[in-house]
């Protein structure tokens, strides 16, 4: 009897973790994501800025995964109620919208991608749409400190501090 309840509950807890929630406090960008590269090798990268800029001015305009030996992507941009307000499947696609003036609007992302050596590796996290750096921000990072190599050097975005 006893072997027989530890069995339920672990089942209990494994099945709880495979769902998406459908309460609209849980985000559920990072739910079912899969990476399975672990000892395997695998130099498959995904690289994500969490903050873009989108002001017309040819610097961080557009929100993009960068990828390093990615074969295929799928990308999705959620708001705070878990809509979706952008997806693609094509590497190297990303969102172009306008910002507001004045403005700090979280989203989300999830990416699922495929590297050439045929394992899959996901990313999730939040992203900030912004035309001013509030004085609270977390650490942002652009799309123009990516390399190779990952994130480095400072950005060479310029923003004012909200209202």
């Amino acid at each position: 009897m006893r072997k027989l309840f530890l069995f339920g509950l672990i089942v209990i807890i494994l099945s709880q973790g495979c769902s998406k929630s459908t309460n609209p406090l849980n985000l559920i960008n990072c739910d079912g994501l899969v990476t399975d590269t672990l000892g395997t090798n695998d130099n498959g990268r995904i690289y994500m800025p969490n903050a873009f800029t989108p002001n017309g001015d040819g610097l961080n305009d557009i929100s993009r995964p960068l990828t390093v030996n990615i074969s295929s992507i799928s990308f999705t941009i959620y708001d705070e109620n878990n809509n979706v307000v952008f997806t693609t499947a094509q590497l190297n696609q990303g969102w172009a919208t306008t910002v507001p003036s004045n403005s700090f609007i979280k989203y989300y992302y999830k990416i699922q991608g495929v590297t050439t050596g045929n394992h899959r590796i996901g990313a999730c996290g939040d992203l900030y749409k912004l035309s001013c750096r509030p004085a609270n921000a977390p650490v942002l990072s652009f799309e123009d400190q990516i390399t190779p190599f990952g994130f480095t050097g400072p950005t060479h975005e310029a923003l004012a501090t909200c209202l």
